[in-house]
C-alpha cells in the first residue's frame, strides 16, 4: 500500500497572477501556469517529452521550482513495479509517448489525471469520478489559448517542457530499475519483456524550451525629464495622420465596367440617361473639392454594393468603394451624419465579410482583391472619427467585438512575410494594405487622454504583438515602416502607452531582428526601441 499525492507547481513562479489580466484581458486571466506530477513510492512521476520520474528532491533541485500545493489523492494497492509497467505501456501505445505531447489535450496535467485514475483503480466513465485532479487545472490551457496573446505564443508554449533531455528519448530494456534516484524509462522503444537491459542511446539534447513567464526582465526606471517628444523626432513627424489610398487614375476604367452595359443590344433612352447620371456621379469620386450630398453618397454606396454582393467586376467595385468611403456630406445635420455612418457601416461590413469568408477558401478571393478590400477598410477607418459600429460591442465603447478581433486577426495573417511566395508583387501589395489597415485601427485605439496606464484591449494587444512578431523577416520597406509606426502609436498612447511598453518589455519579444532595416526605416526602428528603452 502506498499513498498517492498530487504535486502542483506554478511554472510562472507567481508572475501569471500579477500579469495575466494585463496581458490576456480580464476574461482570460489565470492565477498560475500549472504543472502537476504524481508522488508515489518516494518518486515523482511526470510527463513532458515522454514519462519520466526521479526523487522529488532531485526534481525540484534540478528544475529550480517547488510545489505550491501537495494534495493527498488516496491510497493505492498497486506496487511500484506494476505502476511503472503501466507507464511503459502508455509510452509504448502512444498515449504518453515521446511525440504524444499536446498542449491542449495531452499535457502533464492530463497524464497526472490518468496516472491517478490508474493507481486508485478509478477507470469509470462517470464524469464525476473520472477527474482526479482539479478541473480548473485541466481547463487552464484552453482558457489561456482562447486569448489573442495565447494564440500568438502557442508555438512557444508547446515547446515549453520541464525536461530538456526527456528519458523517452533513450532506449532501455528493463522498465523497472533498482536505482531509486533517477529512472530513465524508455517507453517508446523498450521491448515488452523484462530481460536484461540494452545499452542506452542518448541523442543530442534539444535546445532548452523557453518559459516566457519565468524570464521576465526587470523594468528599467524611466529617466526624469525624458519625454517621447524629445527622443522620437522622426516618429513625431511621421505619425501625423491616417494612411489613405487616394489614387484616382483608375476611375474611368472602373466606370466603363460598372456602368456601361457590356452587350450589343440597343439601349432605351431611359437606360442611357440612367447610365449617364451614374457615370457623372462616379466621376465625382476623382474630384477633390466636390461638395457631396447625402443622397449622392447613398446612391454611390448602394450601386457599388450591388456588384460586390453579386461578385461581378469585384476588383473595379472595390477600387471605387475605396474612394467612396472617403466622402462625407459637406454640411451635415446629425441625421445626415447617422445616414452616412449607416452607408459606411453597410459597405465596410460587406467588405470585411469578403475577407473573413475568403479566408476559409483560398480560391474565394484573389490576393489583389484582398489587398483592395483592406484599402477600403483602411480608408473608412482613417477618414472617420470613429470605428464602424460592427467593429464595436453593443455598448459602443469596447473595440473587442468578435468582428473586430476577427478582421484584425485576418490582417495580421495577411501581413505574414514568411508565407510561400511572400516576395511576389501580389503578396507584397497585400502586406502593405493590411499594414495600412492595422495602422489606422491602432490610431483610433490609441486616441484619448490619460496617464498611460489604462488596460489594453484584446484588439490592441493583438495588433501590438502581431506587428512585432516576424518583423525581422519583412523585406518590404513600406510594410516595415508601417509596422514600426503602428507599434509606435500604441507605445506613445496617452491612454495606455505605459501599459503597452510594459507588456512588450515583459514579454521580451523584441529581438535582434527588430532593426534589420536600412536608411530612414532603420532610424524609425531605433526610435521605437528608445520608447522601450531596451
Amino acid at each position: 500500500m502506498a499513498e498517492v499525492h498530487l504535486a502542483i507547481y506554478d511554472l510562472s513562479m507567481g508572475m501569471a497572477r500579477n500579469l495575466s489580466s494585463q496581458f490576456l484581458g480580464p476574461s482570460h486571466a489565470i492565477d498560475i501556469i500549472p504543472h502537476t506530477a504524481i508522488l508515489a513510492y518516494g518518486q515523482e512521476y511526470f510527463f513532458g517529452r515522454g514519462i519520466e520520474w526521479c526523487t522529488p528532491h532531485e526534481f525540484r533541485r534540478s528544475r529550480g521550482i517547488h510545489p505550491i500545493e501537495i494534495k493527498l489523492l488516496g491510497i493505492t494497492s498497486k506496487t511500484r513495479e506494476e505502476f511503472e509497467r503501466w507507464c511503459y505501456e502508455q509510452g509504448n501505445n502512444g498515449m504518453f509517448g515521446v511525440e504524444s505531447y499536446d498542449l491542449l489535450t495531452r499535457n502533464c496535467n492530463n497524464f497526472s489525471n490518468e496516472a491517478a485514475r490508474h493507481l486508485l483503480n478509478n477507470n469509470s466513465d462517470n464524469d464525476d469520478v473520472s477527474i482526479m485532479i482539479p478541473q480548473w487545472i485541466l481547463d487552464v490551457p484552453s482558457k489561456f489559448l482562447s486569448s489573442p496573446m495565447g494564440r500568438m505564443i502557442r508555438p512557444v508554449l508547446e515547446g515549453m517542457q520541464l525536461s530538456n533531455n526527456a528519458p523517452t528519448n533513450m532506449n532501455m530494456g528493463n522498465s523497472s530499475r533498482s536505482n531509486n534516484n533517477h529512472h530513465a524509462g524508455g517507453f517508446g522503444t523498450a521491448p515488452a519483456g523484462g530481460g536484461s537491459s540494452r545499452p542506452m542511446t542518448v541523442p543530442a539534447p534539444k535546445a532548452p524550451a523557453v518559459n516566457p513567464w519565468a524570464n521576465i526582465k526587470p523594468q528599467k526606471k524611466k529617466q526624469e525629464g525624458k519625454t517621447a517628444t524629445t527622443t522620437t523626432p522622426l516618429l513625431d513627424t511621421q505619425i501625423i495622420g491616417p494612411l489613405l489610398s487616394t489614387e484616382t487614375g483608375v476611375v474611368s476604367a472602373c466606370i466603363a465596367k460598372l456602368v456601361t452595359r457590356q452587350d450589343d443590344l440597343p439601349h432605351s433612352t431611359a437606360e442611357q440617361q440612367d447610365e449617364e447620371r451614374t457615370s457623372q456621379l462616379l466621376r465625382k469620386l476623382s474630384v477633390v473639392d466636390h461638395k457631396w450630398t447625402m443622397e449622392e453618397i447613398r446612391v454611390v454606396h448602394q450601386h457599388l454594393r450591388t456588384f460586390i454582393e453579386n461578385g461581378v467586376h469585384l476588383s473595379f467595385a472595390l477600387m471605387l468603394l475605396r474612394l467612396a468611403v472617403l466622402k462625407h456630406p459637406t454640411v451635415s445635420s446629425s441625421c445626415e451624419t447617422t445616414l452616412t455612418n449607416d452607408e459606411q457601416c453597410a459597405s465596410t461590413k460587406l467588405v470585411a465579410g469578403l475577407l473573413l469568408d475568403g479566408g476559409s477558401d483560398n480560391n474565394a478571393l484573389s490576393l489583389a482583391n484582398q489587398s483592395m478590400a483592406f484599402c477600403v477598410l483602411s480608408n473608412a477607418i482613417g477618414s472617420n472619427n470613429h470605428l464602424p459600429t460592427w467593429m464595436k460591442t453593443k455598448d459602443g465603447k469596447n473595440n473587442d467585438s468578435d468582428s473586430c478581433l476577427k478582421i484584425v486577426d485576418a490582417a495580421l495573417k495577411s501581413m505574414d512575410p514568411t508565407v510561400d511566395g511572400a516576395s511576389s508583387a501580389p503578396h507584397v501589395s497585400l502586406r502593405q494594405s493590411a499594414a495600412a489597415f492595422l495602422y489606422n485601427v491602432a490610431r483610433r485605439l490609441a486616441e484619448g487622454d490619460g496617464d498611460g496606464t489604462d488596460e489594453l484591449s484584446e484588439a490592441t494587444m493583438s495588433i501590438l504583438i502581431g506587428c512585432i512578431e516576424n518583423i525581422g523577416d519583412e523585406s518590404d520597406n513600406t510594410t516595415l515602416k508601417r509596422r514600426y509606426l503602428t507599434v509606435a502609436q500604441l507605445l506613445k498612447s496617452k491612454r495606455f502607452g505605459k501599459t503597452a511598453v510594459g507588456l512588450v518589455r515583459d514579454l521580451g519579444i523584441v529581438d535582434d531582428g527588430f532593426c534589420r532595416s536600412y536608411g530612414d526605416v532603420a532610424a524609425l526602428a531605433k526610435e521605437v526601441l528608445s520608447l522601450l528603452d531596451v
